[in-house]
């Protein structure tokens, strides 16, 4: 029984003192966070909120999703050549690519614990893509065939419903119906 008391006793302890670490904040951080909430007020009641009436900037991005929204769409991509500057043409895909670094699910997941914490949450193939930082994309390139392969870029690349002018392009990349 005495041993059960003090088991009892040392695990309340302990629960405890958890508690109370779980509860601390790093005061510093939370200054700051204080102060930047206080500027912003002093900015908002001094200048006021933008008075947006059109949301063109909305209307933009809603009318890029809709076009880009179409399976069929044929596009030309290029690659910059490092040395001179200029586009090499690569030819015919479907689409504007997708960046790697772009996910289905949200990379994170905030779980509302004592902490706070930010978790993790893997893509639907089990990989984790949280923190990938790259400038590579995803092409759906289509062969002279009209066969379609995804290709993995990593280049700077261009991507147009147009094609740009030749004098821009690398001419040995040109195909000679361009």
């Amino acid at each position: 029984m005495k041993n059960i008391k003090r088991n009892i006793t040392l695990i309340l302890a302990a629960l405890v003192c958890v508690c109370c670490l779980c509860g601390c904040e790093d005061s510093s951080s939370y200054r700051d966070k204080a102060y930047s909430e206080e500027i912003k007020t002093q900015i908002a009641d001094a200048i006021g909120y933008p008075d947006l009436a059109n949301f063109f900037e909305y209307a933009q991005l809603k009318e890029i999703y809709e076009l880009r929204d179409d399976p069929k769409l044929v596009c030309y991509w290029y690659t910059k050549c490092e040395y001179t500057g200029k586009w090499v043409y690569e030819g015919q895909c479907i689409g504007y690519g997708i960046p790697y670094s772009a996910s289905i699910t949200s990379p994170d997941t905030v779980r509302y614990n004592s902490s706070g914490a930010v978790v993790s949450q893997a893509e639907p193939n089990g990989i984790y893509t949280n923190g990938l930082s790259t400038s590579a994309t995803w092409i759906l390139t289509v062969n002279e065939n009209g066969n379609i392969t995804p290709d993995y870029i990593e280049q700077t690349i261009r991507v147009s419903q147009n094609k740009i002018p030749a004098e821009k392009c690398e001419d040995w990349s040109l195909p000679s119906n361009y």
